[in-house]
C-alpha cells in the first residue's frame, strides 16, 4: 500500500524497478491503496500480458480495523484468484469480490464519498451541540445510541470531542479519493459520449456529486491550513472557523501586552523587517489543547503594513502535527487570521540610519546572487532536488552530500530553517529553499538559504490541486515584496499549454523572477524500454525549455524526468541549468545517489569528485 496512483504507477509499473517486472509467471500483484481504477486495469492488463495476476484491493476501516484484523477488503480481479487469495486476506478482515479489474477501487471511492458525509455530518452536529451550550461528549453519546449513531460517529465523533486530530489515515488521501471520484464521472461521461455502444450508454455515469464536491471543498480546508497529515475529523476545526467558535465557545478572551521592539539586521536581507512595534500574547488552556497567538504589526519602513488577528492550533499531540501548521502557512490561510502585505506609498524609511544599511544589504545580496547565477550563466548548472515535502533529516542530509559529493552546483530542499542549517554543516553549495508560502522563506533565508523557489507542485498534483497562471503571478509579486533582492527561481506548471507556459514566463520576467524552472508533464511514465524511454520520459521539460529560453532573457533551468541521457539535450535546447529530483530520491543508498548524481554532472561536462562509502559518513 502506498499513497498516490503515482506512486502505485512507480512501484508496479516502473520497468527497470517496478514489482511487475520482477515478478515471475504466474504470480500475484495485489494492491492495497486507494487508488484510480482506470490504473487497476492498467495493472491487472500489464500482469496478464506477463502472464501474471493483478488484484486491486483497497481497504476501509482505518487505523482501528487494520489493528483489530477488521478492514473491509474491496476486491477487484479474476475472481478465483480472489477467491485463492482469501486466508491471506482473511488475516486483514473480510474480503469481498466486487467484479473485473478496477471495480474494487470503484467500490472504495463510492465508500468514501459515504465515510466523508458521515464526518462532515458529525462535524457539524458537534459544532451545532456545542454552540447550543450542550456538552459535546455527552451529546455524541446520546445519540449514538440512535438512529445518528454508526460506526463512522463512533470513532470519528470520539476524536473529535477528545481534539485528538492526529489518528487515522491522512486528510489529504480523503481529497485525493474525493478527487478521483469527482473526475471519475466527467470522464466516464465524455467516453460514452464517443461511444455507440448501447449497453455503454445504459450503464451510465454519476457526473454531478454535490456532495462529495462539498466535502472536498472542506477537507481542502485543512490542507489549505497545513494540517493535510491529520485526521479526516479535523475537517471540525474547519467548520468552527467558519462560525466563529474557536474562541467563542472556548471562552478565551486575549488582551495583547504591547511592547516596541527594534531588530538589528543580522542577514543581509533582513533589514526590511527593522524596525517594527510587535504586539504579542501567548495564551494555553490544556483543557481544550489549544494554542491561541495574537500578532499585530502596525508598521514597518519597508513602506509595508504586517497584520495579523488571532491564529490557533491544536496542539494534542503537539508532536505529530505537520511541519506547516506551526508556521505562517496555517496563519495565512485561516480566514480569522489572513497576513495581509500592503503597499503603503506615503511612508519613508522609519530612520535616517535605515538607508545606509538598506544599501549594504542590497550590495550584498547582489554580490551573493552573482555567486548563485554564474553557473546558470556558464550554462553548466545542476541542481538536485530533495522535494517540497520532504521533512526528514536523514533523506534530506542523503541527498545533500549526494549533491556536494556527486559534482551539482546547487541544491533544493524544503523551506525550512532547521534544514538549512543541516544542509550548511554538509555542503558549500548554494541553498535553495521550495515553498509556495511566500511568508515562509524569511527564516529559511535568516538560516542561511541563498536562494529561493516557488515551485514544486507535484504534491499538490496529487491532491487534485493545480495553480493558475494568476495564482503563481501574485505569489510571485508577494515574495518580491518581502524579499525584493534574493534570487527568486519560479517554476511553470506542466498542467499549461505551451503558449501559456511561455506567456506566464514572460510575465514571470517582468516581475523580477531570475530563472524561470520547467517541469516534466504526461510522459512521465514512458510506453517505451530503455534510451528511447528516457527521452520519451523527459519531451515535455525539454519542449517547454526550448520555447521557454526563446522567449526570455533570463535563465532558464529544466526539471523534471531528466537523466544522465537527457541532460545534454536540455542545455541544447536552450536550458542553463538541470533540475534532477526523482532520479536521486528514488535510491535508498547515499553511495547510489552520488553515483547518479556523477553520472549527470559528468554527462554535463561538471568536474566531479571521487567519492568512497567512507567519505559519506556524517554525524547528524
Amino acid at each position: 500500500m502506498v499513497g498516490h496512483p503515482a506512486d502505485v504507477r512507480a512501484a508496479l509499473l516502473d520497468p527497470a524497478s517496478g514489482a511487475l517486472a520482477a515478478l515471475p509467471r504466474g504470480g500475484v500483484l495485489v494492491d492495497c491503496t486507494s487508488s484510480d481504477p482506470a490504473l487497476a486495469r492498467a495493472v491487472a492488463a500489464a500482469a496478464r500480458a506477463k502472464g501474471c495476476w493483478a488484484v486491486d484491493a483497497p481497504v476501509s476501516g482505518g487505523d482501528v480495523g487494520a489493528r483489530e484484523g477488521t478492514l473491509a477488503i474491496l476486491a477487484g480481479g479474476d475472481e478465483r484468484v480472489v477467491a485463492w487469495l482469501a486466508p491471506l486476506l482473511g488475516r486483514l478482515g473480510r474480503a469481498t469480490w466486487m467484479g473485473a479489474p478496477g471495480t474494487g477501487q470503484s467500490a472504495k471511492i463510492a465508500n468514501q464519498i459515504a465515510v466523508a458525509g458521515a464526518v462532515v455530518g458529525a462535524a457539524e452536529a458537534a459544532s451545532f451541540a456545542r454552540a447550543a451550550g450542550l456538552d459535546a461528549a455527552t451529546f455524541m453519546e446520546a445519540v449514538g445510541a440512535g438512529a445518528a449513531g454508526s460506526r463512522v460517529a463512533e470513532i470519528f465523533g470520539r476524536r473529535m470531542v477528545e481534539r485528538d486530530f492526529a489518528s487515522g489515515g491522512f486528510v489529504e488521501y480523503m481529497v485525493k479519493d474525493l478527487g478521483m471520484a469527482l473526475g471519475r464521472g466527467v470522464e466516464e461521461a465524455e467516453e460514452e459520449e464517443e461511444d455507440d455502444d448501447d449497453d455503454a450508454k445504459e450503464k451510465g455515469a454519476v457526473v454531478v456529486l454535490p456532495g462529495a464536491a462539498l466535502f472536498q471543498k472542506l477537507f481542502l480546508g485543512m490542507v489549505a491550513n497545513g494540517d493535510g497529515k491529520l485526521g479526516m475529523q479535523g475537517v471540525i476545526t474547519v467548520i468552527e472557523r467558519m462560525n466563529g467558535l474557536y474562541f467563542r465557545d472556548l471562552g478565551i478572551r486575549l488582551w495583547c501586552l504591547c511592547c516596541e521592539m527594534v531588530l538589528l539586521c543580522e542577514s543581509q536581507l533582513l533589514d526590511i523587517y527593522k524596525p517594527f512595534h510587535l504586539s504579542l500574547s501567548l495564551s494555553l488552556s490544556p483543557h481544550f489543547k489549544i494554542l491561541s497567538l495574537s500578532l499585530l504589526i502596525p508598521h514597518s519602513p519597508r513602506e509595508m503594513a504586517l497584520g495579523a488577528q488571532i491564529g490557533t492550533l491544536p496542539i494534542q499531540p503537539f508532536s505529530t502535527l505537520n511541519r506547516h501548521s506551526d508556521s505562517a502557512l496555517l496563519l495565512r490561510h485561516n480566514p480569522q487570521t489572513l497576513l495581509r502585505l500592503r503597499s503603503n506609498p506615503r511612508r519613508r524609511f522609519g530612520s535616517a540610519r535605515s538607508a545606509p544599511a538598506l544599501l549594504a544589504a542590497r550590495a550584498s545580496a547582489s554580490s551573493s546572487k552573482e555567486l548563485v547565477l554564474r553557473d546558470f550563466r556558464d550554462k553548466k548548472a545542476l541542481k538536485i532536488i530533495s522535494g517540497l515535502q520532504n521533512f526528514d533529516k536523514d533523506r534530506v542530509a542523503s541527498v545533500v552530500i549526494a549533491a556536494d559529493q556527486g559534482g551539482a552546483t546547487h541544491v533544493d530542499i524544503a523551506c525550512d530553517q532547521e534544514l538549512v542549517k543541516l544542509a550548511m554543516n554538509l555542503t558549500s553549495l548554494p541553498i535553495c529553499v521550495s515553498s509556495v508560502d511566500p511568508l515562509a522563506f524569511a527564516p529559511a533565508v535568516e538560516a542561511g538559504a541563498q536562494m529561493i523557489e516557488i515551485g514544486n507542485y507535484d504534491s499538490f498534483y496529487e491532491l487534485g490541486i493545480q495553480f493558475s497562471p494568476e495564482q503563481i503571478l501574485k505569489l510571485t509579486q508577494e515574495t518580491r515584496r518581502i524579499l525584493p533582492f534574493l534570487t527568486l527561481s519560479v517554476t511553470i506548471p506542466h498542467t499549461l499549454s505551451l503558449p501559456d507556459q511561455v506567456k506566464l514566463a514572460e510575465l514571470l520576467e517582468e516581475e523580477g523572477a531570475d530563472i524561470i524552472q520547467t517541469e516534466g508533464g504526461k510522459c512521465s511514465t514512458p510506453t517505451k524500454p530503455g534510451v528511447l524511454g528516457l527521452i520519451e520520459k523527459a519531451t515535455p521539460t525539454l519542449a517547454a525549455a526550448y520555447s521557454i529560453s526563446r522567449a526570455v532573457t533570463v535563465p532558464v533551468m529544466c526539471s523534471s524526468g531528466l537523466s544522465a541521457v537527457t541532460a545534454p539535450m536540455a542545455l541544447t535546447a536552450g536550458a542553463a541549468g538541470v533540475g534532477i529530483g526523482s532520479a536521486v530520491n528514488k535510491l535508498n543508498d547515499v553511495v547510489a545517489m552520488i553515483a547518479e548524481v556523477k553520472s549527470i554532472a559528468e554527462a554535463l561536462g561538471l568536474s566531479t569528485k571521487d567519492v568512497t562509502k567512507d567519505s559519506t559518513t556524517v554525524s547528524l
